[in-house]
């Protein structure tokens, strides 16, 4: 394979990208530097989950209907897949016949965390699913902020607070162990600050972040419901809302969680300065020499999470011979791809 014919990606510093990048760089390299993917449809059930929890949050109570619309327009777009013959392992049929359950699932979720943490009146909402790019220092900083909020009573005047939803099949110990000097809180601050400059509001300081998370619960819509609705004379969904409310009373109050983190250190410190630098040098390395990123020693990112890498093949392989694994296992994205959708850490069962 002759990879100097290869056009690489340009090298984003998104929150993601980064950790990549520290994490495993020859895992950043065929991700984010090539574009490289797996062939056919990969259903990840985690974060289509929290794609669609993500989207309700950012639409707000009421959205129900329209996300259910989106979701039954994704699964007519698969079954035409299907129905071509483009679904070659099953597994573009697997998704689409698990969409709905999702939908519901993602649904009670939502409901679940507007009731226990309703945006405060005095919140106004700036904006939502804010993607923003900027450059600074020769490097380009970009993400997709769930939402920008107004604080209008904040201790010294009005105020700005970046607000992220996030869903998990973990403990909720895992999204939020390390927010005060995690990537994301970092890069967004920048984000934000940026941002602002084009508003109304570009003198105000960027105050905080707050952290939204709730553990997907491990109960779905089934006949249970449906024999409830009829029994108490309410809609299926709401039999299933108050089953989940019971499941989640059943583990106590650490399933649904808001926590607020206030900004207190400069808007580049040396941690993430260090970081950019990693970014910059990679960025700096002829992209058609595989070798000269690294993979991971410690192969902790090998099995992460209980998964094997799926770039674990093109490591064991010698790429003088990856010509036959493109032709059956692996392709090259045309268009890039934004993970912050999110979605974002499927890997990690966290969204």
């Amino acid at each position: 394979m002759d990879l100097t014919k290869i056009t690489p990606k340009p090298v984003v510093c998104r929150q993601s990208t980064m950790a990549c990048a520290l994490e495993c760089p020859r895992k950043w390299w065929y991700q984010y530097r090539m574009g490289i993917a797996l062939r056919g449809t990969q259903v990840r059930e985690s974060a289509t989950l929290g794609t669609i929890y993500h989207r309700l949050q950012c639409l707000g109570p009421g959205s129900e209907p329209v996300v259910k619309a989106e979701v039954s327009k994704q699964q007519q777009a698969l079954m035409e897949q299907v129905n071509r013959g483009e679904d070659i392992d099953g597994q573009t049929e697997r998704l689409a016949g698990m969409l709905t359950t999702l939908y519901n699932k993602a649904t009670v979720m939502a409901r679940v965390s507007w009731e226990r943490y309703p945006q405060p009146s005095y919140f106004e909402t700036i904006g939502t699913e804010i993607k923003h790019a900027m450059e600074m220092g020769g490097v380009v900083f970009e993400g997709t902020m769930d939402k920008l909020l107004l604080n209008t009573k904040g201790t010294k005047g009005p105020e700005v607070w970046i607000r992220d939803h996030k869903s998990t099949g973990r403990s909720l110990s895992a999204l939020f162990s390390g927010m005060a000097w995690s990537l994301q809180a970092r890069v967004y601050r920048l984000l934000a600050t940026d941002y602002l400059k084009d508003t109304p509001h570009r003198n105000l300081p960027v105050r905080g972040f707050i952290l939204d998370g709730i553990t997907s619960p491990g109960i779905k819509l089934c006949k249970t419901d449906e024999k409830n609705a009829k029994d108490w004379n309410v809609p299926v969904e709401d039999a299933y809302l108050r089953r989940v409310k019971e499941w989640y009373a059943e583990r106590g109050d650490d399933v649904c969680l808001s926590r607020a983190l206030f900004y207190t250190e400069s808007g580049m410190p040396s941690e993430l300065a260090g970081i950019v630098e990693r970014m910059r040098s990679l960025s700096n390395l002829d992209p058609a020499e595989v070798t000269q990123f690294d993979r991971d020693m410690t192969h902790r990112e090998c099995f992460a999470y209980e998964k094997q890498c799926p770039y674990h093949d093109l490591c064991s392989t010698d790429p003088a011979q990856w010509d036959q694994l493109f032709e059956t296992k692996y392709r090259f994205e045309e268009k890039e791809t934004n993970d912050d959708s999110e979605v974002a850490v499927a890997d990690s069962d966290v969204e």
